[in-house]
C-alpha cells in the first residue's frame, strides 16, 4: 500500500471503528520500526506505538478530512520519542537495558529533532517509491509489491508466481538495493520497507 486512502480517514473521523482498525493494522508495523530506530527497547516501543494510536483515537473527530495520516502519525510518534528521550528515567533505563550510551541518546534526539515529518516529505517519499517501482523489471516489481504492500510471505508469493522461494528472495533483495539508494534520505520514515 503506497498512498493511504483519504476515504478511510474520513470514515474514521466520522467514528467508524473499522476504519480505525484499518489505520491501526496498516501503520502499526511502520511506526514500530520507525520508533525502534531511535529507541531500541521492544517494550517501550510497543507502549509508544500504542500511545500514538490512543492519541489518534482521542483526537480523531478533530482531524480534517484531508489530513495526511502518514504525516500526522509520524509527527505524533516523533514527538513521543523526543519526550521519552528527554526523560531522565527513560534515558537511564535505556543505558542499562539496551545499552545505549549518552552520546548515542543525544545523537538520536538530534536526528529526531531535525527529522521532517511534514506532508511534503511523505509526498516526496511516495513519488520516489512510485518512480523506483517503475524502474524495476515487471516480475521483480510484482514480487516486491506483494511482499511489502500486500504483506504476503515469501512462500505465498512463490506459490502464486510459480517460482522458488529462493527466486522470490533474490528479487526482493534486488529491489531493496534500488530502494535503499533511492530513499537514502528518508530511511527512518520507510524502515518498514527494509524489514522482511
Amino acid at each position: 500500500m503506497l498512498e493511504f486512502s483519504n476515504e478511510i480517514v474520513k470514515q474514521f473521523i466520522k467514528g467508524d471503528e473499522s476504519a480505525f482498525k484499518v489505520i491501526f493494522n496498516s501503520f502499526y508495523p511502520r511506526l514500530y520500526h520507525f520508533i525502534h530506530e531511535y529507541i531500541p527497547n521492544d517494550d517501550l516501543v510497543e507502549n509508544m506505538v500504542q500511545d500514538t494510536f490512543l492519541i489518534l483515537w482521542n483526537k480523531g473527530n478533530g482531524l480534517k478530512e484531508d489530513t495526511n495520516i502518514n504525516a500526522w502519525l509520524y509527527t505524533v510518534a516523533r514527538n513521543n520519542c523526543l519526550k521519552k528521550l528527554r526523560d531522565d528515567k527513560i534515558r537511564k533505563a535505556l543505558r542499562f537495558t539496551v545499552p545505549l550510551n549518552e552520546l548515542e541518546l543525544e545523537m538520536n534526539m538530534e536526528a529526531l529533532s531535525s527529522l521532517d515529518t511534514s506532508e511534503l516529505t511523505f509526498f516526496e517519499i511516495e513519488r520516489i517509491i512510485k518512480s523506483t517501482l517503475v524502474r524495476l523489471p515487471p516480475q521483480c516489481r510484482r514480487i516486491f509489491e506483494l511482499s511489502r504492500f500486500e504483506n504476503m510471505k515469501n512462500i505465498e508469493i512463490a506459490g502464486e508466481m510459480e517460482i522458488s522461494v529462493k527466486a522470490v528472495e533474490g528479487q526482493i533483495t534486488k529491489a531493496l538495493k534500488l530502494f535503499k539508494t533511492a530513499l537514502k534520505d528518508y530511511i527512518p520514515l520507510v524502515s518498514y520497507l527494509f524489514v522482511g
